[in-house]
């Protein structure tokens, strides 16, 4: 009997311990929407509806409160930021204009929250609730891998239920327990092959981790997300190369489904996007009059046709905001209309930020394009783009529209490089009576400067405007003088100051400060550059305090005067010559050389690496060395170097070895013919090396190749004693001349 007690007593305290353990919450991420799954028993009632804060799912009668401390471990809270969990009531905090649903299948509770226009696997839920006796019981396929991390959508078609579990199974009137059981054994088996499925390719491991307690969570107690978060999303190295697993087949079915979308059949409808008919030429405060008085029907609701040609009366004079508020006053009306949310968001924005729907529309042959191509704010590299049709839909939209995106047209265009189809876009609002706006003259700005021609006009009229767009403007006036070695006048220079001053902290501040730097170093201001760049270094980015130190040293190289030059380099340690490009050192090197300070030449390119040999460092070292007169480190660093320069560097080396004949030998193949002469006057070969019309020389190595005396056989002893002294007179007048030759006198320093 006490046997038996024991025994009873244990099942209980299993019981009560089970019935004690909370329910798991498990989460996954999905590109376009973030999933909660909640295990049920098929008897456990639950609702749904959609409040200020979020989503809340209540489960009538569960006591067990819920475990979430998993939740934000396989999902980040971009959609879902928190949950807040009591006994029976899990709410989730949303922070996203975002779409839900939640349905039952099999075994589990999923909740979705979706991003707008995004094809839900269920019913949306509203503000109404959403409970159990409204729905139909849905099972995920198996090929939707784990139950948690999601697949096609359930509603497109019959699931692919087997024999051993039918509908009658899965509802909540199976109550046998055979019944149960089976599906059970179902689940669980589908379960494990998810789970080996996806041990075996990788995708889980073992974790050693201890579970946390979360018995002393208080109801209500709000859950934040943890600090270690997942990494992000791996980038591909290439379009052409995606990494999946058969986990991922469903949901790699979708996403290629929709990036077919990119021409042909496939291409939306062009009254989707014909902007132009949305309004007239009557007044806006008429139209809109007209419009607002059946927004609301006599019972005060929404009038969606009515709401719908408000938006799109809004989006025809330009309102993006306005549209999406009024887009914004019905969650299903919102997604039904994404395309007009997204030309709104276009006009209100600028581009589209997120999730782009119009991104695989560029290459359509249809007024698609335009809006797609606008979506960008960058358009990517590998985007086929269909400008034509984009000119075309620009060209029928009305004036006002026009004006505004003209300009972002040409500027996506002349990024893509294509510059004829800029230019057009900017042509199709140059010809009509209203003087370009602020954007207008930017754009047209651009086009001056990509076809090398002067913009400086277009850009003065923005300054002058002190617009939004002024300061811009201003950068790139001052680009384009710094670029073109031009001054910055006075007053420029102090508009560039006051307006760095005014944007510091914001993205254009440093460009503003980074252009003052330039303009003081174009002037010969080279201790205010260097005092600025010492101020600006921790606020700069690296790279771009090296481009600044570059251009400031190249300049003080190339245009300052000596005095200047010298106070500056000597100023700078072996440590800043060697942060500075391989360019500038051997700027600054060969100008040192110039004003003859070679040891500190040598100093300065001490820290070069021996490779690669650069002929111009290696022709510096040898000007160095001669200078220095040490001729075998010169020949050393002239050997492989070819050029003119090189020979003749390498000539006053072997000069001061003594090797005179091989000196003279260089000199004479460049055509140095003063230097080979003198060279081969001091070789013991002169004479060989001595040509009969090298000037002073000439004359003398010819005399030492003839006879003294021609003696003639037949001519009798007086002739041959004048013709002696014939001989004699010019050997003498012909030495007197060589020893008056600059060529053969000697120096003091010789």
């Amino acid at each position: 009997m006490t046997f038996i007690r024991s025994i009873v007593a244990g099942i209980i305290l299993v019981a009560s311990t089970a019935e004690a353990q909370q329910v798991t919450v498990r989460s996954g991420d999905h590109p376009t929407f973030s999933r909660i799954t909640i295990p049920v028993s098929p008897s456990q009632q639950w609702s749904a509806v959609k409040t200020e804060q979020g989503i809340e799912l209540r489960l009538p009668g569960l006591a067990r409160g819920f475990d979430t401390q998993e939740v934000f471990v396989r999902m980040k809270p971009e959609r879902i930021t928190s949950l807040i969990a009591s006994d029976d009531t899990l709410l989730l905090e949303l922070n996203c204009t975002c779409i839900a649903t939640a349905f039952r299948s099999g075994a589990l509770l999923v909740v979705d929250v979706a991003d707008e226009g995004t094809t839900l696997a269920g019913p949306q839920i509203s503000g109404s609730n959403l409970s159990e006796q409204a729905r139909t019981d849905i099972s995920l396929p198996k090929s939707a891998g784990l139950p948690w991390i999601g697949g096609p959508s359930p509603f497109s078609g019959p699931p692919p239920l087997t024999a051993a579990m039918t509908d009658s199974r899965i509802t909540e009137k199976a109550s046998s327990v055979d019944q149960r059981r089976e599906i059970l054994q179902e689940v669980g088996k589908s379960l494990a092959e998810s789970v080996s499925n996806a041990a075996s390719v990788g995708l889980l491991e073992n974790s050693d981790i201890a579970r946390q307690s979360f018995t002393n969570l208080q109801p209500s107690a709000v859950l934040r997300p943890i600090t270690l978060m997942l990494p992000e999303q791996l980038e591909p190295p290439s379009s052409n190369i995606r990494f999946s697993s058969s986990l991922d087949a469903a949901v790699g079915a979708i996403e290629s489904e929709a990036q077919s979308r990119t021409s042909g059949a496939s291409c939306p409808e062009p009254r989707s996007f014909e902007v132009e008919s949305w309004g007239d030429e009557r007044e806006f405060s008429a139209q809109l009059s007209q419009a607002r008085a059946t927004l609301m029907d006599a019972r005060d609701q929404l009038n969606l046709t009515a709401a719908r040609n408000i938006a799109q009366l809004y989006v025809y004079f330009g309102f993006g905001a306005e549209a999406l508020d009024i887009l914004r006053l019905d969650p299903d009306f919102y997604s039904a209309n994404s395309q007009i949310a997204a030309i709104a968001t276009i006009l209100e924005r600028g581009s589209i930020p997120h999730t782009n729907p119009l991104s695989q529309y560029a290459d359509c042959d249809s007024n698609a394009a335009l809006w797609a191509i606008l979506s960008f704010e960058n358009v990517p590299a590998d985007t086929v783009v269909a400008s034509n049709a984009a000119l075309r839909a620009l060209n029928d939209l009305p004036q006002h529209l026009r004006q505004i995106l003209a300009p972002a047209l040409s500027n996506r265009l002349l990024k893509t490089g294509d510059s004829t189809a800029a230019a057009a876009a900017m042509r199709s609002i140059n010809r009509l009576d209203a003087p370009l706006s602020h954007d207008g003259l930017m754009s047209q700005a651009a086009l001056e400067v990509d076809a090398g021609r002067p913009a400086g006009s277009f850009l003065e009229k923005v300054i002058g405007a002190n617009s939004s767009q002024s300061p811009a403007a201003l950068i790139q006036l001052a680009e384009i003088m710094l670029s073109n070695n031009e001054a910055l006048s006075n007053e420029t220079a102090t508009l560039v100051d006051a307006y760095a001053h005014e944007l510091r902290g914001t993205q254009m501040g440093p460009k503003l400060r980074e252009i003052q730097v330039l303009a003081l170093a174009q002037s010969g201001q080279f201790s205010e550059a260097l005092e600025a760049v010492a101020e600006l270094k921790s606020t700069l980015k690296p790279e771009t305090v090296a481009d600044i130190n570059k251009t400031i040293f190249d300049k003080l190289a190339q245009g300052s005067d000596d005095l200047v030059f010298l106070e500056h380099t000597f100023a700078q340690s072996s440590a800043d010559f060697a942060m500075l490009p391989v360019s500038t050192q051997l700027s600054l090197a060969t100008r040192m050389m110039d004003l003859g300070f070679a040891v500190q030449v040598q100093k300065m390119l001490s820290s070069f690496e021996d490779t690669p040999r650069l002929p111009e460092r290696q022709i510096v070292i040898a000007r160095a060395a001669i200078a220095l007169r040490q001729p075998f480190q010169a020949q050393a660093a002239l050997i492989g170097i070819d050029g003119p320069n090189a020979a003749i560097l390498m000539a006053q080396a072997k000069e001061m070895t003594g090797a005179y004949g091989e000196t003279a030998e260089i000199y004479s193949d460049n055509n140095e013919n003063t230097q080979a002469a003198q060279a081969a006057w001091l070789s013991d070969r002169w004479q060989d090396l001595t040509s009969a019309d090298t000037t002073d020389l000439g004359a003398a190595a010819l005399l030492m190749s003839t006879s003294s005396v021609n003696e003639d056989p037949n001519s009798g002893p007086l002739s041959q004693a004048n013709r002696a002294l014939e001989e004699s007179a010019a050997a003498r007048n012909t030495l007197t001349e060589l020893l008056q030759a600059p060529l053969v006198q000697v120096s003091p320093d010789s």
